[in-house]
């Protein structure tokens, strides 16, 4: 399970495209910042762009997209907060959209099962209802923020306690020196660079 999620946030981390959150990596900064902020304010924090019902709906969509088991995942790192600040900064253009898109979703949901909610819902039929929706603008939203939050600083708010940094195999060092990883670590062309003042 580790090595398949790893390989699923790796790859979802170069989709995001590091052109794209260079650019809007000050705005993404104050989002998590918020999103820490709130999260760590009570254990019962409130949301400033999701209803209570909103917010139970987006962390279990996002507790599906990295599960907590034997590791923890999006619920521990606490990705919701990090998508509800989001939609108060750098993705509030979408916000409405995003908001009446999981509208669409919960009633659909409702309608398909007897009124009852995702979030309530088992995991297993939870898990079927995604497979159905993988495809819609709605869960592509949901499982970007996911990821962006689960890889973003600890210090700007997503990746609580570096949970994400860990599930990938990313260690946090004030400096680096190559190989930067298990990636590259047994590399069998890897020479190590030269030295300041030697040949």
């Amino acid at each position: 399970m580790q090595g398949n999620r790893r390989t699923f946030l790796t790859a979802s981390g170069q989709l995001l495209g590091a052109g794209w959150v260079a650019f809007h990596w000050p705005t993404i900064s104050a989002a998590a910042a918020t999103a820490l902020a709130t999260a760590e304010s009570s254990p019962s924090a409130r949301f400033a762009n999701f209803t209570a019902a909103q917010g139970l709906d987006l962390d279990a969509i996002a507790s599906q997209i990295v599960p907590s088991d034997e590791t923890p995942g999006a619920h521990e790192a606490g990705a919701v907060y990090f998508m509800d600040a989001a939609l108060g900064g750098f993705f509030a253009v979408h916000r409405e959209e995003f908001l009446s898109q999981h509208m669409s979703f919960a009633a659909d949901f409702a309608g398909r099962h007897g009124g009852a909610s995702f979030a309530r819902s088992e995991s297993a039929r939870q898990i079927d209802y995604l497979g159905r929706v993988a495809t819609t603008p709605f869960f592509q939203s949901v499982r970007f923020l996911t990821v962006l939050g689960l890889l973003a600083h600890p210090k700007y708010g997503g990746n609580r306690d570096g949970i994400g940094w860990a599930l990938v195999g990313f260690e946090d060092r004030h400096v680096f020196s190559p190989p930067f990883g298990y990636y590259d670590r047994d590399y069998p062309g890897f020479v190590p660079y030269a030295k300041k003042g030697e040949a």
